[in-house]
């Protein structure tokens, strides 16, 4: 994700003008341009996040990214867009949400999807970067213990075994194309009654996806997600949410208790991400205070 193939897409844009929408640069960021339209976009992505999505918080987010971005370059960090799993996670608990629900809502903002894509590969990487800088960081038993303390319900965990059915939509499908993906998802969820025969039934349709199993805790997924897996019995179908590539429904295929072990380790888990989350935005306020942005 070097800096050039970052934002080469602003600069051009701006140089070139499509013909709908001029644009101006109201700011730089270590020489790097702002322009009107990164402002436009970057509001829809906040709004879309549950965020302030001001003129003014937008362009502080585009000088965040601008920032970071400029530092995890130096060291080659790059997060490809079929990567960005954890990302959806990280704003899905922010906004009490589902990554389903937060990936429809931006989907559906209306937002550059080269401009979507910069932003959350570039607060991805920088995450990452983070976490290296801790890879020294050990959470004791203590603040583990604290940490089931101060949330009970990581000691009744759920363990869910989990298969995405997604039901494409094609681009060039329009109203007619989400109304057909709709009846067949409707269709497979009436007649999905066990893992093992209706992955193979799903799986006939030519238009039908059915993702490898993933087990995740009910920490893991997020409260919404977690109350409604909870609701739906094993073997059936929850109901669909949409993304960029279809329908997609989540196949219960197995919930059990999860072990001791894992809800020590989803405590852990946390206080560290909080850690690096500390950590990141420490780093960011150093890197910031020495930033040249210049406001047009």
């Amino acid at each position: 994700m070097a800096r050039s193939i970052v934002f080469a897409g602003a600069m051009l844009a701006f140089l070139v003008c499509s013909g709908a929408q001029a644009q101006s640069i109201v700011a730089t960021v270590n020489g790097d341009p702002v322009t009107s339209q990164d402002i436009a976009n970057r509001e829809k992505v906040l709004r879309a996040l549950g965020m302030p999505s001001s003129a003014s918080d937008a362009l502080e987010s585009l000088v965040k990214s601008r920032v970071e971005a400029g530092e995890i370059n130096k060291y080659g960090i790059r997060v490809k867009s079929d990567e960005l799993g954890p990302t959806f996670y990280y704003f899905a608990e922010r906004a009490h949400t589902t990554p389903q629900a937060i990936q429809q809502r931006l989907a559906q903002a209306g937002v550059d999807n080269k401009h979507l894509e910069n932003f959350l590969q570039i607060h991805q990487a920088f995450t990452i970067y983070a976490r290296a800088r801790n890879r020294a960081v050990e959470v004791s038993e203590k603040d583990i213990d604290a940490e089931l303390a101060r949330n009970p319900k990581l000691s009744s965990e759920i363990s869910y075994t989990l298969r995405q059915v997604v039901v494409a939509t094609p681009p060039s499908g329009g109203a007619a194309g989400l109304q057909a993906a709709a009846k067949e998802m409707q269709d497979l969820k009436a007649r999905f009654t066990d893992c093992d025969s209706g992955v193979k039934m799903a799986s006939a349709s030519p238009n039908v996806v059915v993702r490898e199993p993933i087990t995740r805790t009910s920490s893991a997924l997020g409260e919404q997600l977690s109350e409604l897996l909870a609701k739906t019995p094993v073997g059936h179908l929850t109901a669909p949410s949409r993304d960029s590539s279809g329908l997609v429904a989540l196949a219960v295929c197995a919930k059990s208790k999860a072990k001791g072990d894992s809800a020590r380790e989803q405590a852990a888990q946390r206080v560290l991400s909080r850690r690096i989350a500390e950590d990141a935005e420490k780093l960011y306020k150093e890197l910031r205070a020495t930033a040249v942005v210049v406001k047009k």
